[in-house]
């Protein structure tokens, strides 16, 4: 039952992300025009941030399908790491895009321009709806590569209602200078979000420990189980922050058959399919008989 759940969960994700591509797509398309029409450079920056959206959401959508492969004899782990692989890609993406706004909005912060207040408030509108549908189905779905995505059209959404705010302001008031400033802050925002992506990716690649695992809590679980006297070398790491690897040595009593240990194997394995941990290697050896200074 678990297994066709998580095999529609993930079709249902890709779909998903595609859908929020070609709103993105065609939204940023609108945004290029407008943000001419209009002559402001927050729009612009929400341009050019949604076309890296883009670009990113359709990455996203081949790595997610891609990393639903099974394992083989070159990746006897599967290819679930790709998705990371595409997250590390949108943030690139976003990075890039962000410090390019950054630079311009500077230059405009030194001279300021005359913009349409009437047409970034349309745009604002548009937008906000536009993102929040493409936000409302992305919410349904989990994994880093989906909160990636789901960070992207949050802060997209963020974005438009300072742009909406600014309007206003800009319609009673000629202060130019605000869509400038506000797409500095825009662009800071995203980089937030990119950093905080990034420390996340690195952590996985790096092979740390899950964060939604206690080492501890694992050992006295472990424990619980009849037959069970130790668990001790416990080491741990990350597929994709979804699907997590552990391997570690349990000590029994040097009394126990072949038959016994299987059904404690089977008892621990289950144990942690409930705490998301996937991938199990387990080293059975007699109480007395710790062995760890053989594994390094």
């Amino acid at each position: 039952m678990s297994n066709c759940h998580h095999h529609h969960h993930n079709h249902s994700g890709s779909k998903n992300i595609l859908i929020a591509f070609a709103l993105n797509f065609c939204f940023a398309i609108i945004e290029f025009i407008g943000g001419y029409l209009t002559n402001s450079m927050a729009i612009y920056s929400d341009a050019l941030h949604d076309l890296g959206d883009s670009t990113a959401l359709l990455m996203s959508y081949f790595f997610e399908k891609f990393s639903k492969k099974d394992r083989d004899q070159k990746y006897t782990y599967g290819y679930r790491r790709f998705s990371l692989l595409s997250a590390l890609l949108n943030a690139v993406i976003l990075l890039a895009g962000s410090v390019f706004v950054i630079s311009e909005s500077f230059e405009r912060l030194l001279d300021p321009q005359p913009v349409m207040s009437e047409g970034m408030f349309a745009l604002a509108i548009l937008g906000i709806a536009v993102n929040g549908i493409a936000a409302y189905r992305m919410s349904k779905d989990e994994g880093i590569n989906q909160r990636m995505v789901m960070l992207h059209l949050m802060e997209d959404i963020l974005g438009w209602c300072a742009v909406l705010i600014v309007s206003v302001v800009l319609y009673f008031k000629p202060w130019y200078i605000l869509d400038s400033i506000l797409s500095i802050l825009i662009s800071l925002l995203v980089l937030r979000g990119v950093y905080q992506g990034l420390k996340k990716i690195v952590t996985i690649l790096m092979q740390a420990f899950p964060k939604d695992l206690s080492m501890e809590t694992v050992r006295e679980k472990l424990i619980e189980i009849d037959g069970v006297e130790d668990v001790h070398f416990i080491q741990g790491w990350s597929m994709d922050e979804e699907s997590h690897s552990l391997t570690f040595h349990v000590s029994v009593s040097d009394e126990l058959k072949v038959k016994e240990l299987d059904r404690i194997k089977i008892v621990i394995k289950s144990t942690l399919f409930d705490m998301n941990v996937k991938n199990s290697v387990i080293e059975f050896e007699g109480v007395g008989h710790n062995c760890d200074h053989v594994t390094n």
